[in-house]
């Protein structure tokens, strides 16, 4: 990603005395994750019993991302007990900095080898009611899923269809007209996390656990796993099997299914047509590859739509 990681002792020493306070114990650098799209702190740190904890932080000087930051805070503190995600033991906002500890796993991120534990942890989350307070994500991507209705008001189409020739038999009017029907299929109560992807898990000894929580709302249950196979398809996973099979999907409403992907390629090929942000820069890559990926998949799911012939 070429970003540089802001490390522990970056964070301002007062902030480091609380958290050492939260865990009674002085606390030092054990590692610092290297990936990830913004600059913040992702480090473990060990107590002096040799108790681990990893610290996530950020200043709000150094990102455009820093909001998110505090959103996760506060979703992560109200997140349920069954929630397949690492406890937050501790978190503060200085109005500078915003540091959050969490309790430490070990693990690492899992692969494709691991997608049957990895679907396991992504069934108890869809079973996972959303907590009290949480937005409705129908409202809070309220902005997001409208990248079609957006190419078709900026009359952009032929821009579109050069970037990604797979389009060229389509018809906006046709993909824009089905995406308003996202909030119909995507409302729920459920929680979701927004942004579920294997790098944003951790494969434990005893399972898997999410991580990364600023986008969490309430929605269908079935939401993460839809919006998470575009990922899974770049890495040649049988996305079609895996919606047919999954006890999240498997009953679900083709048609829900169907607008949800097709809402979601029009976010990825929208988004990866705009300049690189330059906190996150290498985000367009990764939108584009995903873009790629459902198109294929929609081609052959449904010829149709990509076809104009509704």
């Amino acid at each position: 990603m070429n970003l540089t990681r802001l490390r522990w002792l970056d964070i301002p020493r007062a902030l480091r005395i609380r958290a050492e306070q939260a865990v009674a114990t002085p606390l030092h650098e054990v590692s610092s994750a290297s990936g990830g799209f913004t600059p913040g702190v992702a480090s473990t740190v060990a107590g002096e019993s040799g108790a681990r904890f990893f610290v996530k932080a950020i200043a709000r000087h150094t990102s455009e991302v820093a909001g998110a930051y505090l959103r996760e805070a506060g979703i992560a503190a109200a997140l349920p007990p069954q929630t397949p995600s690492p406890r937050l033991l501790w978190w503060h906002d200085d109005g500078i900095w915003i540091v959050m500890l969490f309790e430490h796993v070990d693990g690492r991120t899992p692969g494709i080898a691991d997608l049957d534990l990895v679907m396991t942890a992504v069934a108890a989350l869809g079973e996972t009611p959303g907590p009290p307070g949480l937005p409705r994500l129908v409202d809070e991507f309220a902005g997001d899923f409208t990248g079609w209705r957006d190419i078709a008001g900026a009359a952009s189409w032929p821009t579109v269809t050069a970037a990604y020739p797979e389009l060229s038999g389509a018809s906006i009017d046709v993909l824009a007209a089905r995406e308003k029907r996202w909030t119909d299929a995507a409302d729920g109560t459920a929680l979701v996390h927004g942004d579920l992807r294997l790098d944003n898990m951790i494969l434990a000894a005893d399972g898997v656990r999410i991580v990364d929580w600023p986008y969490a709302c309430t929605g269908a249950g079935w939401l993460d796993l839809v919006l998470m196979t575009p990922s899974l398809a770049i890495h040649g996973v049988d996305v079609e099997q895996l919606l047919d099979e999954h006890p999240l999907t498997r009953e679900a409403d083709r048609e829900d299914l169907d607008t949800i992907l097709i809402a979601g390629a029009g976010y990825f090929v929208s988004r990866s047509l705009l300049p690189p942000p330059p906190a996150a820069p290498a985000v367009r890559d990764f939108q584009r590859a995903q873009a790629k990926a459902l198109l294929a998949w929609l081609g052959t799911r449904r010829p149709d739509l990509l076809t104009d012939q509704m």
